[in-house]
């Protein structure tokens, strides 16, 4: 590009700049342009170190500024500096135009003011209709279908689909969650074998005047007599009903926990077999010591834990 360094420097303000290196001002634009195209023009000032530069606002007729940057750039010896200042310009006059000067402002340390202006440059705007002889707007053309794929369609159904299939799969679940085998609740303990054995001798308690009054003392004393055993054989683990008399003293002596002598339950099942094998009747007073007894055979035997507890209730 052609460049030139035309200089003007008030010379009554340079003895306020010192001896300092005289500032200077070059312009630099394209030849040529287009029409309405952006027309990027640099102004590089070089003043001293501690001189500060700016471009004033200024007319550019029939350029229009756009935008405008500036980049500082000291020398090596750290005597001076350069501002380069980059003006975007917009034409839309064709032709040749002339372009500057550029007046730029310099400021010393010291606070004087000094203002000093550019080279100019010619630029030719250039039109890209400069060839037509009488150039004319193209015809209206007509109109063109665009086809474009519409997929909300799909999407509404695919969300369809899903939340149905969603609700099917919940709808199985539930079916099968409420179909599905569950174990049987387990039974409850049964209730101890002292408990057991209390209830059905209180209950042949009260029936033991009728019994007596009917003459059915034989079969009363067997019920007694069965649930004895019936409760010793649980208490302490043998088949209570299938065992003679002597195989339960047998079981007994052999129980840790009896808190009776052996003996002792073995009479009193004794008696009871007395009366059942010899087919002999109780006394209504003899009836009431048997089922005593019994009542307190199983108290007597029952464990220690609930004895206490029993005591203290």
């Amino acid at each position: 590009m052609k460049r030139s360094a035309a200089i003007v420097v008030i010379s009554l303000l340079a003895p306020a700049f010192g001896l300092a290196q005289a500032p200077t001002v070059a312009l630099d634009a394209p030849p040529e342009s287009t029409l309405g195209d952006p027309i990027d023009v640099i102004v590089t000032v070089t003043a001293a170190a501690t001189d500060e530069a700016a471009v004033p606002e200024q007319p550019f007729e029939p350029f229009e500024i756009l935008g405008k940057k500036l980049a500082i750039e000291p020398s090596p010896d750290g005597e001076s500096k350069t501002f380069t200042f980059e003006l975007q310009l917009l034409c839309f006059e064709v032709g040749v135009h002339e372009l500057g000067p550029v007046h730029v402002r310099i400021t010393s340390a010291a606070g004087e003011l000094i203002e000093i202006e550019s080279n100019t440059a010619s630029i030719e705007v250039r039109s890209l209709l400069a060839n037509e002889p009488e150039p004319q707007l193209k015809p209206p053309t007509e109109p063109v279908i665009v086809e474009q794929d519409d997929y909300r369609l799909l999407i509404v159904l695919g969300a369809l689909l899903a939340v149905a299939f969603g609700a099917l799969l919940a709808w199985l679940f539930i079916r099968w969650w409420q179909r599905r085998d569950r174990p049987e609740p387990a039974p409850p303990p049964p209730p101890p074998p002292w408990e057991t054995a209390l209830a059905e001798l209180h209950e042949l308690e009260r029936g033991r005047g009728a019994a007596v009054a009917e003459g059915r003392t034989e079969q009363w004393v067997d019920a007694v007599s069965d649930s004895i055993r019936a409760y010793l054989g649980r208490r302490f683990g043998f088949h209570g009903l299938e065992s003679t008399t002597d195989e339960i003293a047998d079981e007994l002596r052999q129980a840790k926990s009896l808190n009776i002598e052996p003996q002792d339950a073995v009479g009193f099942l004794g008696q009871c077999d007395l009366v059942k094998f010899a087919k002999a009747s109780l006394a209504d007073e003899a009836s009431l010591t048997l089922i005593e007894e019994a009542l307190a055979l199983v108290d007597q035997t029952r464990p220690t834990a609930v004895l206490q507890s029993g005591g203290q209730s």
